[in-house]
Order: C-alpha cells, then sequence, then structure tokens
C-alpha cells in the first residue's frame, strides 16, 4: 500500500509541493526529532520538538468538545508568531501546527506562510472557509498542508459542530484542495455517536476516491463549555480504533496518522514526554490545547527559547504526568490533574474564567493506557516513521 500511496502522491500533488513537504516536513522533522532525543538523553537545555499555535480564537462553529472560548476574541499577533516559529527554526525545528479557532480567519496567516518558506504548517480546518481562492494561494506557497475536520456524515456533521450542511462545506473543501494539487489531510474525533461512520473501510476507502492523502483520528475529549462526556469512546472502543488503525494501514493507500500508540502499540502523550507544547493566541505557554491552564505568558519583546527554558512548573507537570500515566490525565485523572493545577497555582488561561470549574466537574474516562492490551505496528513503514519520526501531536479534541 504504500508503494500505492506513493504513485498517488506523484500523480495528484504539486511537484513544488512534494519537494517543500521531502525536505521541510520529512528530513528536517527526522534530523529534529534526533535533536530533540539527543537533549532529552544529555540533559542539555530543554525545548519541544514542535509547536502547536493557537492563531485566533474566532470560529464560525460551535462545536461540542471544543475548548475554544468564543467570548473572548483573541488573536496571536505576528510579531508573537513570528518569534516562536524563527526561535523554534533555529534550535531545528521546522513543522508547526496551527490550530484556533478556525485559523484561516487569522488576518496574517497567509504572511506567515511567505515569511517562512523552510517551515512546515499544517492547518487544521473546519474546512467551511477553504474556497478554491484560498487553496490555489496554499499551492503558492507549497509549504502548508491543510487538515480538514471530518465529525461524522451529513446528520452527525450538523449534530456535532452546531451548523448546517458542514458535511457538504468538507467535501467541497477537499474537492479545492484536489483541484489545487495540495497534499491533504482529514482529521476525524472518533466518539460515540460517529464510532460505526469514521472507523470503517468504506469511509477510508471514499476519502482515497475523493483525492485525500493522510487521515489523523483523534480520540475525543470532553473539555470545554459544552463537554458532552456521553461521547466519549469506551475502552472497548479504543482498543478496536487502534486495532483498525494498525490493519488499515496495510489496506489502504493514504496515510493513517494517529497520536496516541509507539510502534510497539504501548500509550504515548507527547506533552508528557516533551515532545510538543502550545501556545495560545494572547500568549500563554501550556501543556497542550485542550489544558487551558498556563504558567508562564509570552509578552512583547520576549526571548521564547529563555521563556522555555525556565518554564519549571511545565517541567513539574510533565514528569508529574509521566508518573501517573502513559495515556491522557485529561481522560485518565481529571480529579489528579485539577489537585496538581491548583498546588502549583497555574492561572486559568482560557479566557472564560471557568476552566478549573470545569476540569472538577469532569470524570475519569476510558484512554488509550491500558496495559497488557497493547497492538504493535505491523507495517514496517509505520514501524519506522515513528522511530524517527512521530505522526502524532494531539492537538484536536
Amino acid at each position: 500500500m504504500i508503494i500505492k500511496l506513493i504513485s498517488r502522491l506523484l500523480c495528484e500533488v504539486s511537484p513544488d509541493i512534494l519537494y517543500k513537504t521531502a525536505l521541510n516536513l520529512c528530513l528536517k522533522n527526522m534530523i529534529n526529532v534526533i535533536r530533540f532525543e539527543k537533549r532529552q538523553r544529555c540533559k542539555k537545555p530543554f525545548y519541544p520538538g514542535f509547536m502547536i499555535l493557537s492563531l485566533t480564537t474566532r470560529c464560525n462553529l460551535s462545536c461540542h468538545g471544543c475548548w475554544v472560548s468564543r467570548n473572548s476574541q483573541q488573536e496571536m499577533s505576528f510579531e508573537m508568531a513570528e518569534e516562536i516559529i524563527s526561535t523554534s527554526m533555529k534550535k531545528g525545528s521546522y513543522y508547526f501546527g496551527l490550530v484556533g479557532g478556525e485559523p484561516i480567519l487569522y488576518p496574517w496567516l497567509f504572511q506567515l506562510f511567505e515569511k517562512f518558506p523552510g517551515a512546515y504548517f499544517q492547518l487544521f480546518t473546519n474546512g467551511t472557509l477553504l474556497t478554491s481562492k484560498v487553496t490555489e494561494e496554499l499551492r503558492r506557497y507549497g509549504n502548508v498542508s491543510p487538515l480538514i475536520s471530518i465529525e461524522g456524515l451529513e446528520k452527525e456533521s450538523d449534530r456535532r459542530r452546531n451548523g448546517n450542511n458542514v458535511f457538504a462545506s468538507a467535501m467541497t473543501a477537499i474537492e479545492n484542495c484536489r483541484k489545487s494539487k495540495l497534499l491533504t489531510g482529514v482529521a476525524s474525533s472518533v466518539c460515540r455517536s460517529n464510532f460505526d461512520e469514521m472507523v470503517q473501510d468504506n469511509f477510508v476507502e471514499e476519502l482515497v476516491k475523493k483525492g485525500v492523502h493522510y487521515l489523523w483520528y483523534y480520540i475525543y475529549r470532553p473539555v470545554g463549555t459544552k463537554p458532552c462526556p456521553e461521547k466519549a469512546l469506551s475502552a472497548e472502543q479504543i482498543i478496536k480504533l487502534r486495532q483498525f488503525i494498525v490493519e488499515a494501514r496495510l489496506k489502504h493507500p493514504i496515510g493513517i496518522i494517529d497520536a496516541y500508540w509507539d510502534a510497539e502499540g504501548r500509550a504515548i502523550c507527547p506533552g508528557a514526554i516533551g515532545l510538543s507544547h502550545h501556545v495560545s493566541p494572547s500568549g500563554n505557554i501550556e501543556f497542550c490545547p485542550p489544558m487551558q491552564f498556563a504558567f508562564d505568558k509570552l509578552k512583547p519583546g520576549d526571548n521564547f527559547a529563555e521563556k522555555i527554558r525556565n518554564a519549571h512548573s511545565l517541567a513539574d507537570l510533565r514528569k508529574k504526568i509521566a508518573e501517573e500515566t502513559r495515556g491522557c490525565i485529561l481522560l485518565n485523572n481529571p480529579a489528579i490533574l485539577h489537585k496538581w493545577l491548583k498546588e502549583m497555582n497555574a492561572t486559568d488561561s482560557s479566557g472564560r474564567n471557568s476552566a478549573f470549574e470545569e476540569l472538577e466537574k469532569m470524570c475519569a474516562q476510558p484512554c488509550h493506557h491500558q496495559p497488557g492490551k497493547e497492538i504493535p505496528e505491523k507495517s514496517w513503514f509505520y514501524r519506522l516513521a515513528k522511530k524517527f519520526s512521530f505522526f502524532g501531536l494531539s492537538a484536536y479534541g
């Protein structure tokens, strides 16, 4: 299937985009992961392997399980984004996940792509604003891959996202990307209400027909003002999802990406191992996007590398979480996380002053850390990819 996927990429994606993907994402990323592991091993000054940037809190949808506050309209300044990206590139990190809100609403989005041609950006988008004009702009820069969120088929997409014709809009976005010859991804946050629609060979096959090149599965986390904990996956469904991912990688000419397991099927948390962290639109330095608590804040004129290096409370939190679970602490034990954050004097960085109250109300849910039920990768390609790269940044709820 890897040969067929490569053949698809050569036929369907612009040569300039393929070149920048191979150089900026694959080669530089592989070197970056090696450097990150060496820094950790040699106990050198800490810097994450990757950064996730929330560019704006603005969005045209209101989805279940979304942690972004729409009451507090915030945008990351261009200067702040520039500081984070340029600093990261000096440290050898060239991949950036751009999230929101809806990042296409960010006023300086295209300027970022133009300013940093040597970086690689993954644009996490609901797809409703991914017009043909936008996709042609993305093709011109060549260093961006749109990752379009699909939360179910027609009815489920509208329910999950509190919108109309959301699924049709996503399909139109995919078609616009195909015509612009972009490297195109689809993200699916899997929950109880869409499990039977998303975790199916038919769904994957339809994406291949539409011209999608990679599919990124996430486990639903019930956070935010509309958490809907009844949608959280059962332990059995999580194992079934893992089994499906492992098998689908052998059957379909499309990249199948996950954020949760290493090559041996053991649970991982990118934040707990320091591989990735998150910066909010106002500059709050956070463990991961859905965990809206901060110990420090990037301000105008600050050196981002120094901020990260001196973020001792963030380092303490990484250690505590790693000792507690290999999985997602938000699912596994929200009560102890609430206790730690209070003891460590973390700041509510949600913009709605209710994050502590929301966390306190959360109940423990099954997560991907289920010792004794590990399912190793069967594909040699994914075993190598997970050893020398990293296909999962935990940036989606």
